[in-house]
């Protein structure tokens, strides 16, 4: 999966070359531009500590005095890659959420290649979305992200311009009076050069994603989804737009709610000679429940030091139905929402 990191800061020595910014095509180069530690030849840790604050001022409709709300978290994330005797690769994530205070698997698989194929075999995340967001807040696109506890996933990828890959996975919902039903997912990313790339997908049940749309994890008829992104960078500039959507109704849920789709828009700006970024987002949404149908803000990146970096954020969004309420007293309908976040990330 497509993801793009700022190179380091280079060495004293002015003879050495700046490696311009540039898209990493698979994991295996995000594992190397990343911050690892070698335990011994066959086991490679890594891992992420992030506390994070976040302030929301609700506005109601009818011009009433503004509510607001304050939460904070922290997760610490550690990641583990065995070389299994130099026939495959074991990769697992961990993690522990404050809230809800509670440890537990993020992904685990085992992972074969034989060139140009490779099968991952295992908990991991289904090949629909790339998700891509800057922010401390995610985008709301975020619905369709699928992470499924079974599942075998077969990448075909004959050069470094294409990845196309096939999914079989058990999702947590099933048809009415059955139970534990396969699924299925595609994937195609392109890479025209180190600075560009595109992917299209498509999953056959939106009901199995992790939001949980459905609140039995049964359903009528299967609702399929599909997800497009483009992802560009400069030696100044970064952008990148996605959109999720439903391709058909889901029958369980009211009509206003029945068909979601967001779509996402980043812009970053990276500082010359200074350790920051800053991101502008525009993003909107359509029949997806308890979030705003449209939203925008601004976010500054400060990376203070390789292995730290603070991320600070603004999102305004707006209502434009009564479908978000507040319960008091009494049920508030909610106009728009200002949040304030702030986030602080040490790698290791």
């Amino acid at each position: 999966m497509a993801e793009t990191e700022k190179d380091d800061e280079p060495e004293a020595d002015a003879a050495e070359e700046i490696e311009a910014p540039r898209i990493y095509r698979t994991r295996e180069e995000q594992r190397e531009a990343g911050l690892q530690t070698e335990i011994t030849p066959w086991l490679t840790l890594s891992g992420l500590l992030e506390g994070e604050i976040e302030t929301e001022r609700f506005i109601p409709r009818d011009r009433g005095p503004a509510l607001k709300a304050r939460s904070d978290s922290a997760t610490l994330q550690v990641g583990f890659l065995v070389d299994l005797f130099g026939l495959a690769e074991g990769e697992a994530v961990v993690e522990y959420d404050s809230d809800p205070d509670k440890f537990f698997s993020e992904e685990a698989f085992v992972t074969f290649e034989y060139e140009p194929w490779e099968l991952s075999l295992g908990k991991q995340f289904t090949p629909l979305g790339l998700y891509f967001g800057r922010f401390v807040t995610g985008p709301m696109l975020e619905f369709g992200e699928t992470s499924a506890r079974k599942s075998a996933l077969l990448t075909y990828g004959p050069n470094d311009d294409f990845d196309l890959t096939i999914a079989a996975y058990q999702g947590r919902s099933s048809e009415l009076g059955e139970d534990d039903e396969w699924d299925w997912a595609i994937g195609f990313e392109a890479w025209p050069s180190d600075r560009f790339s595109f992917g299209l997908s498509y999953q056959s049940d939106l009901s199995d994603a992790d939001e949980r749309l459905l609140e039995d994890d049964h359903y009528i008829k299967r609702v399929p989804v599909a997800s497009a992104y483009l992802l560009g960078i400069t030696d100044e500039f970064e952008f990148s737009l996605e959109i999720v959507a439903a391709l058909d109704d889901f029958r369980e849920l009211e009509k206003e709610l029945d068909r979601p789709l967001a779509w996402n828009a980043e812009v970053a700006y990276f500082f010359p000679d200074q350790d920051l970024d800053l991101i502008i987002r525009l993003e909107k949404s359509r029949e997806l429940d308890e979030e705003p149908e449209f939203r925008y803000g601004a976010a500054i990146i400060w990376y203070l030091d390789r292995r730290i970096i603070l991320t600070m954020e603004y999102l305004r969004g707006q209502f434009e139905t009564d479908s978000f309420a507040i319960e008091k007293k009494e049920e508030i309908a909610i106009r728009h929402v200002n949040t304030m976040s702030a986030k602080l990330t040490v790698e290791f």
